[in-house]
This record gives structure tokens, sequence and C-alpha cells, in this order.
């Protein structure tokens, strides 16, 4: 009878909390006042707030939590299985309830803390600039717009047959906060105040999947892969800070990230942008004519070249079902959050690029 009881209070939480959830949704989609008070008010005073707190902490809190939630999970299902095994019916309903409890609660927590920024919709705002459809050629220009200026800066680097080296003079993170304060004078919005940028904690791990950053939801930190090549490491940094700031679709983080990189005085962090961006918008060219991206390609120097032999001969090692299985996931996830292009939203920052060299 106990068991039962406890069953029923349970049922009622989940309905409870589906509720708020629901409203929630609800006054996103009817209310553009609650909206653009979550944006420009709440979220930037609690992200705000977790970053001071965090920032605060030599290592990744977030990645704690994620291997207390793993542990804890690990647990959950042992011990769902004993009772399975022993034939504990009421016990077993009461714990799979439980689960789905908590998975609601933080999934509620992932809206209120990060997950409703994929409803906003401000960077024309930010910004300033207006993007829409772009044609071939179009996109022919940009590859060889950003690959003048990726050679450019590859000149000023120093090394035009080698690949770019690390600059260990100033820390990598200090560096893209100092970007963004530059950027932030031009695009108030970009202003990033109490940093909180860490390297994660399962670094290498993170290869196999593909993964090169990411933002943890419930600690408000950046985390950073710094085992990836050291060439892309200042645009990544500068792409998940941009996360923080709420930008959550990829292809806004990615144009943020590089006007706050681009925006710095190291030519690190120039060539960085402009070698990244580069590349997306080559590929997305070899999908349209393959010829042209050929062409484009051809006329990069032999340090750019090697620094794209370099990425993917680092990638090599690493490749297999892993990363296939991620990708699906990752996928499946940006198109649950209005992604329509789920994984290739990445590389619809060249919609915005185009936009952006137009107005320069």
């Amino acid at each position: 009878m106990e068991t039962s009881a406890k069953i029923k209070k349970k049922i009622v939480r989940i309905v409870l909390t589906l509720a708020v959830i629901l409203l929630l949704k609800g006054l996103f989609a009817w209310s553009h006042h609650f909206s653009d008070c979550y944006f420009h008010r709440w979220y930037i005073w609690s992200s705000r707030a977790f970053r001071q707190l965090t920032g605060i902490v030599p290592f990744s809190v977030g990645d704690v939590i994620y291997i207390a939630w793993i542990g804890t999970a690990i647990f959950f299902l042992l011990k769902l299985c004993y009772k399975l095994i022993r034939m504990q019916w009421g016990a077993s309903g009461l714990l799979v309830l439980r689960g789905i409890h908590f998975i609601l609660k933080l999934y509620l927590a992932f809206l209120i803390l990060w997950g409703f920024n994929y409803e906003r919709n401000t960077l024309l705002h930010d910004t300033g600039i207006i993007t829409g459809a772009y044609n071939t050629q179009q996109l022919y220009q940009l590859s060889d717009t950003l690959l003048k200026l990726t050679n450019a800066e590859k000149l000023k680097l120093g090394d035009t047959l080698g690949i770019t080296l690390p600059d260990t003079t100033v820390p990598v993170f200090k560096k893209a906060v100092m970007a963004y304060t530059t950027a932030a004078g031009q695009w108030p919005a970009f202003r990033y105040k109490s940093p909180s940028v860490k390297p994660a904690m399962f670094g290498e791990w993170l290869n196999y999947p593909g993964v090169t950053g990411y933002l943890n939801p419930f600690s408000g930190e950046a985390q950073v892969n710094t085992t990836t090549p050291s060439v892309l490491l200042p645009i990544i940094t500068c792409h998940e800070i941009a996360h923080q700031l709420g930008y959550a679709p990829e292809e806004d983080a990615n144009f943020v990230g590089y006007l706050a990189a681009t925006s710095s005085s190291d030519s690190h962090f120039r060539y960085s942008a402009n070698f990244d961006m580069f590349l997306y918008s080559v590929k997305q060219l070899a999908v349209r004519d393959t010829a042209m991206a050929k062409e484009v390609w051809h006329r990069a120097m032999p340090g750019v070249k090697a620094d794209y032999k370099n990425i993917v001969k680092f990638y090599e090692q690493y490749t297999g079902k892993v990363e296939d299985y991620s990708t699906i996931l990752y996928d499946k996830y940006l198109k649950a959050n209005k992604q329509d292009k789920g994984i290739r939203s990445y590389s619809e920052v060249t919609g915005w690029l185009i936009a952006w060299f137009k107005i320069r």
C-alpha cells in the first residue's frame, strides 16, 4: 500500500513537471514580452551569475556534474535490474517513475538555464546585418575572399610552408576574452563579463565523437577540447563564448565567434577564424560546383594546405563508429531544437559571412 501511494504521488509530480514545461513553451510561443524578458534579462543575469561562481574554480564544474550523473545512471540501472530479477514489480515501477521524473526535471532545468535560447532571433538586431539566400557565384566570391585573408594572415605568421605553431606567450582563453572586449566596441551585445572558459576534462576522448568544444548549460562554463590541433583553438574558444552569450544556433555562434576572433590584434586568432570559415565555404562550394572549389583551393598557400592536412591526419586516428553514432545523435538534438538542417547548421554560417562582406 505504501508503494502504491508513492507511485501515485510520483505520477502527480511528473504531470505537474510536464505542465510547467508546456506552460513555459506556450508563453514563449505566444508572448513576445515574456521571451524578450528571458533573453535580455533573465538569461544575461543567470548566465553571468553562474560564470562568476564557476570561474573561481580552476577545473570544470560541469564535467564533474556529468561524471556524477553517469555514475548515478549506472547505479540506477543496476538497482532496477536487481529489483526486476527479484520480481519486485511495484518497487521497479516506482524506480522507473523516479527516473522519468528526474529526466523531466533535468530537461526543465536545461530549458530555463539555456535551452530557450534556441527560440531567440536577435543576431540581426545585435549586428544590423541582414542575411538571405545566396547563389553559387556569391559562394565562390566568399571562398575567394576568405582564402585571400587566410593567405595574408599566414604570411604575417611567417611560416608559409609548414603548419601553424601555437602562440604560447598569452593563454588562448585570455586572448579570446580580449578579442570579445575589442568586438564589443562595435557590437555592444558581444560584451563578455565574468569569463568562465576551461579545458574539457575528457580531453582526448572527445576526439572520437569529433567534439571540439561545448557549452555546459548546467554550469554556464565554456568547455574547449584543448587536444585538438592548435590552429583551431582560437576560433573554437570564440565559438563557445558566443554560446555563453546566448547565441544558441550553431551558425550564429560560428558567425559571432568569427567577428570576435577577427577583431583581435593577434594574427593567430585572425588566421584561425579565416581559415576555419574558408573550410566551411569551400566545402559548401564543392557541393555545388566541384571545379570552382578546386580552383579556389589550388590558390591556397602551401602552409594553409599543410594546416588542413595536419587536421585531417589528426582526426584519422579517431574516426570510426563512435563518430558516426555521435553525429547522428547530435544531428537529432539540433533538429529537435529548431535547427532544421541539423549538423549542417554549422556550415550555414556562409550566409552570414556573405552578408557581412557585402557591407564591409
